[in-house]
């Protein structure tokens, strides 16, 4: 008899294919991790561009303005933060020329809450409050609700109004000299 070829046929052991299997599972997770990361992305973004959140406006009409020297300050204070000593923190602010001893400021796009408006006749442009030498003020001023402090300015809980979603609420703050 010839010599018979005799192939040999080589079998992968059980490990080894295991090992493949979980790898090519293990790329299947690295890739539906991406994809649902990609989508929880898109969704955030859409969520905060799309959707609409309700807005309120605010329409102050100044009354009691003595001259029609320098603008009005507006500072809107939101839930208390910074009022009313300082106009940096606050939620809005606005410098309003005066026309006619009259002035009217007109905010839009204001998210509901509650806030509180301090208006001061900045008649030299300074853009502060000019007191006397015992501290009374110079120019005029006012707060919304028309409330006035004993020794200073009125608390925020006197001064404060509520807004409500998706509509306009309409205020009037007279100037005291």
């Amino acid at each position: 008899m010839g010599s018979v070829g005799i192939r040999r046929i080589h079998f992968f052991s059980l490990t080894q294919i295991q090992r493949s299997t979980v790898r090519r599972r293990g790329n299947c997770r690295k890739l539906n991790m991406r994809n649902l990361f990609i989508l929880v992305v898109l969704q955030a973004y859409w969520l905060t561009t799309c959707a609409q959140t309700p807005t309120c406006s605010l329409q102050i009409n100044v009354a009691g303005i003595l001259n029609n020297d320098g603008k009005i300050l507006c500072s809107v204070f939101k839930e208390g933060l910074g009022y009313p000593d300082r106009p940096e923190q606050a939620f809005y602010k606005a410098s309003i020329p005066i026309k006619d001893r009259k002035a009217i400021i007109d905010i839009e796009e204001l998210p509901p809450g509650r806030y509180a408006v301090a208006l001061l006749h900045d008649e030299n442009g300074d853009n502060k409050m000019n007191t006397s030498m015992v501290g009374l003020p110079k120019e005029g001023y006012g707060f919304s609700n028309n409330v006035m402090g004993l020794f200073g300015p009125p608390a925020y809980s006197k001064a404060s109004f509520d807004l409500s979603p998706d509509r306009q609420k309409k205020i009037q703050i007279n100037l005291r000299y």
